[in-house]
């Protein structure tokens, strides 16, 4: 959850004061990065927060999105520690099992 605007415009009013990052972090009960980091946008001109999520490209691509489709339909019974190795990606276990579910495909648990 991000902080509040009103937050982060009272911390960098405290700053521009004169106050010391750590002072005003303990103060606004925030880590004093924080209070660096908001200074710094503050002086860029954006001090809003940043989007949530991912920030660098996927490590599955579509091609490796092809490739699993096609393995689980030439084989249904393949799990996803044999899929992680035909993939040119290097992901764990978990990753596969994700972008599976997300295309749609749900492997058959064998007990």
């Amino acid at each position: 959850m991000a902080y509040s605007m009103d937050l982060r415009e009272r911390v960098v009013a405290a700053l521009k004061q004169g106050e010391s990052a750590t002072q005003v972090a303990k103060r606004f009960c925030i880590a004093t990065p924080t209070a660096c980091d908001w200074r710094k946008r503050a002086e860029q001109g954006r001090l809003d927060a940043d989007k949530p999520g991912p920030t660098g490209p996927r490590k599955i691509t579509p091609g490796d999105d092809q490739i699993l489709l096609e393995q689980v339909a030439a084989n249904p019974g393949i799990i996803a520690k044999d899929l992680m190795r035909k993939i040119r990606a290097d992901v764990v276990e978990s990753t596969v099992d994700r972008r599976l579910i997300a295309l749609g495909l749900r492997l058959k648990k064998s007990r």
